[in-house]
């Protein structure tokens, strides 16, 4: 495990009985950032400090990153996550930052327009674990199936901070529905 995510993250096991068997929920911690019980999913280390979590049990991959850049400095630092969710004041504004945000996702060998197509669904304000988020859905389609990128952006504590949910479109059943709105309620920001 990356030693940088050592540092910053650190799992709690809470062991709860209940009619005599013992059931345990994972809590990942970064500390000052964020805490997500994430029972069910598996963690796997991301690039620069990510978290990477992989359902377990769902019918088809499902994966949710939760993702930081370094602390913005400068000019970047004046404005925090009021200034920047002003400037999404209009549905074209949210729409540009959608899709500038599903292209710098993308490898760097894969062109939009060319190599797959992005269709941005959604665009909204939500206020999600305590903080004020922007919100997108993104359907990328690479001519095989249509994955569908679900994200949050914020600034918090003077870094950008983005949540994507990736699945393919139309693969979740029910209790896959179930293990991701669990998951996501279970998402604080500190």
């Amino acid at each position: 495990m990356n030693r940088q995510l050592k540092a910053v993250l650190t799992t709690s096991l809470l062991a709860v009985t209940a009619a005599g068997s013992a059931v345990a929920a994972e809590v990942y911690q970064r500390p000052g950032l964020y805490s997500i019980d994430a029972e069910g999913w598996a963690l796997q280390p991301g690039k620069d400090g990510a978290l990477i979590l992989r359902c377990e049990a769902c019918t088809s991959p499902v994966q949710v990153q939760i993702d930081y850049s370094p602390e913005r400095t400068g000019e970047a630092a004046k404005g925090g996550n009021k200034a920047f969710l002003d400037r999404l004041d209009s549905a074209d504004a949210q729409q540009q930052f959608a899709e500038l945000m599903v292209e710098a996702s993308l490898p760097p060998d894969v062109e939009v327009g060319e190599d797959v197509d992005v269709e941005i669904a959604t665009v909204s304000k939500a206020t999600v674990g305590g903080l004020d988020v922007f919100q997108y859905v993104a359907l990328i389609d690479g001519g095989g199936q249509v994955t569908q990128e679900s994200s949050l952006v914020a600034i918090q504590h003077n870094r950008i901070v983005k949540v994507a949910l990736n699945h393919y479109q139309g693969a979740l059943d029910d209790s896959d529905k179930d293990r991701i709105a669990a998951l996501f309620k279970s998402l604080k920001f500190d």
